[in-house]
């Protein structure tokens, strides 16, 4: 089974300008939290597997970022979130309403959807090395995942990194390439951020 991380391809703008106090302040008007504790929410979302759905208003309305919109693309990764046009979330909403949320946006009156995944992939920690500086753990040397943990789940995020990236298998590859869904790139390399 062959494992990617998901990247945006190379010279990449972030495709919505929504800042994350912003959101937790419009967040706040949904539910019982306050602005402040939202806003420590949303800075371990990944890592804490935060669901934002029931705070979620009916869409949350954005700009584009700078140059984002004539770059075009389908899928894009935002932070510790992907940020899809509808004609992305029709080809793969089956893989990734398994895998997690997804959460309405209005961008310049174009309607899109923000992917929050909520699935760790289980490592193979007997294969994982640890990386450490200055005597302290800071992610991983070499990242396996157990495939038998990972079979039926198309997007996935490594609790040993973090959460800080998102895996898929072939299962979405196959489908942004038949669908020639532009904007992500799949890496090989597990580790290597860039």
């Amino acid at each position: 089974m062959n494992i990617y991380q998901i990247k945006n391809v190379t010279n990449t703008y972030d495709v919505i300008d929504l800042d994350i106090v912003d959101l937790a302040e419009t967040l706040s008007e949904n539910c019982e939290y306050d602005e402040d504790t939202i806003l420590k929410m949303l800075m371990h979302v990944a890592s804490d597997n935060i669901s934002l759905k029931k705070m979620w208003p009916k869409e949350i309305l954005c700009n584009y970022f700078g140059n984002s919109r004539k770059q075009g693309y389908d899928i894009t990764r935002f932070g510790k979130f992907l940020v899809l046009k509808m004609n992305a979330v029709e080809v793969l909403y089956g893989e990734l309403s398994k895998c997690g949320e997804l959460l309405p946006l209005n961008v310049e009156g174009n309607k899109m959807m923000l992917f929050n995944c909520l699935t760790f992939g289980k490592e193979q920690e007997e294969l994982c090395v640890k990386k450490y500086e200055d005597g302290f753990e800071c992610g991983v040397e070499t990242l396996y995942f157990n495939e038998n943990d990972i079979e039926d789940k198309a997007i996935f995020k490594s609790k040993l990194q973090h959460a800080m990236s998102y895996y898929c298998t072939d299962k979405v590859k196959l489908l942004v390439e038949e669908h020639q869904l532009k904007g992500i790139r799949f890496d090989t390399d597990l580790i290597n951020p860039f």
